[in-house]
């Protein structure tokens, strides 16, 4: 029985030039930076208040300028019905009698689907600023006097 020989239709050589190209490109790759991606969509933005700090709109990239620990050491405090949260740092916690007091700022953000940070709404600020409104108190001591925000 007679076998036809065949000839291969890619030969040594093509299949070497191919994984060498591929494998310059990979190369190309890792050795450049990237371009950063541009989205489509606008970077979240957050709030900022403190006791004696106006409740402010800034960008998610901001927040820690005014609150170094955020997103590293800092405490959530959660509203409910609304998917709204307030980041503060704990150090910056008063504990008098069984009620506790916010003496330094805090950042307020939105969380989105799975957990994601997204933009506040308007309706969002009408809320905070009620929140604040009803939440602010001063602590007096002798002569002194120091703004803070009731956690409840």
């Amino acid at each position: 029985m007679a076998t036809k020989k065949t000839t291969p239709t890619i030969t040594n050589r093509q299949i070497y030039e191919k994984v060498c190209s591929v494998e310059k490109m990979l190369k190309d790759c890792l050795e450049v930076p990237s371009s950063p991606v541009q989205s489509t969509e606008n970077p979240p933005y957050l709030a900022v208040a403190g006791p004696e700090m106006p409740l402010s709109v800034i960008r998610l990239e901001d927040a820690p300028d005014y609150l170094p620990c955020f997103d590293e050491a800092d405490l959530l405090y959660g509203f409910q019905d609304r998917p709204i949260m307030m980041s503060y740092d704990p150090v910056q916690v008063m504990e008098i009698g069984e009620e506790s007091y916010l003496t330094g700022p805090m950042v307020f953000f939105r969380v989105g689907p799975g957990g994601s940070t997204v933009s506040l709404q308007v309706e969002d600020l009408y809320y905070l600023t009620e929140f604040l409104e009803s939440h602010s108190v001063i602590l007096m001591t002798g002569k002194d006097s120091l703004v803070s925000v009731r956690l409840d």
